[in-house]
């Protein structure tokens, strides 16, 4: 028992000296890689590669593959995708509208979009993207697809401000024809009831009933406004309280709350501005 505890002293002994010995051989300052390190770490290498293999292909077996993460990836990106393919049809078909618009009116006219619009001033002004270097003037009524909207207040380089019918209507008076069947009746547009949306148009000759539904156009009696631009369409009419006159209120074409693109109606300069 004590010659076999002797020789496993001696080799543990022998083994920790070789290792020593292999350790400080391994950190000295050489150039070349011994047989015995190449041997060390190939051995190693091959170990772990041999450990990983089952591993790996266990990944591959069950994992998802490489065009799996790819149609993941595509499939998470679906609904992002599906939004801008609606939001680019949608864009597409106001274009469309505008153009066929902008082809039937008699004024040439300069095609913007809205870029700017505060909710605190949303019934009274927004941005366009169009300015004096595109022929925008101060003065030029605005319009949407649909019918008047505004008028330009300010003109910058690249950007105009515009003021919306529905504010401070009383002050710009805007002159209005109303087409009751085979008669017209000239107004002039007052306010704007936010309540009911609708714009308030009086001064109107009281000659006879004006008719529900009967459209409402600028009537080109002052100079801002050139005539044949659709306002709207009667949805009610009274006397005032003398019986002399009309009122009617009209309720838009043109939708306040959906404003994207939009037609700068361009007028020679001797008549924007007039009153």
């Amino acid at each position: 028992m004590k010659f076999f505890n002797k020789n496993k002293m001696i080799t543990i002994v022998f083994s920790v000296i070789l290792l020593i010995l292999l350790i400080g051989f391994s950190i000295s300052d050489r150039t070349h890689t011994t047989k015995a390190e190449m041997f060390v770490g190939d051995a190693t290498a091959t170990t772990q590669k041999v450990m990983k293999t089952p591993f790996n292909l266990l990944g591959f077996i069950f994992g998802p593959s490489k065009n799996e993460k790819e149609l993941e990836a595509k499939l998470d990106m679906l609904p992002q995708l599906e939004a801008d393919l609606k939001r680019l049809e949608e864009e597409n078909e106001k274009l469309k509208e505008a153009l066929d618009v902008s082809s039937k009116i008699d004024y040439e006219t300069i095609n913007a979009r809205v870029i700017s619009r505060s909710p605190d001033q949303w019934l009274n002004s927004f941005t366009i993207d169009k300015g004096t270097k595109h022929g925008v003037s101060e003065g030029m009524a605005v319009m949407t697809p649909k019918g008047l909207i505004g008028v330009v207040k300010r003109a910058n380089g690249s950007s105009s401000f515009i003021e919306m019918i529905t504010t401070d209507a009383e002050k710009k008076n805007i002159s209005v024809e109303i087409h009751n069947g085979d008669k017209r009746h000239y107004g002039t547009i007052q306010s704007y009831d936010e309540n009911g949306n609708t714009l308030l148009v009086g001064n109107i000759v009281n000659d006879g009933k004006i008719k529900e539904g009967s459209k409402v156009y600028t009537s080109g009696l002052t100079g801002i406004f050139p005539e044949g631009i659709i306002v709207g369409e009667v949805v009610d009419s009274v006397n005032d309280r003398y019986g002399l006159s009309k009122n009617a209120s009209v309720k838009m074409d043109s939708d306040i709350n959906e404003l994207d693109m939009i037609f700068v109606i361009k007028r020679e300069p001797e008549t924007v501005g007039e009153e």
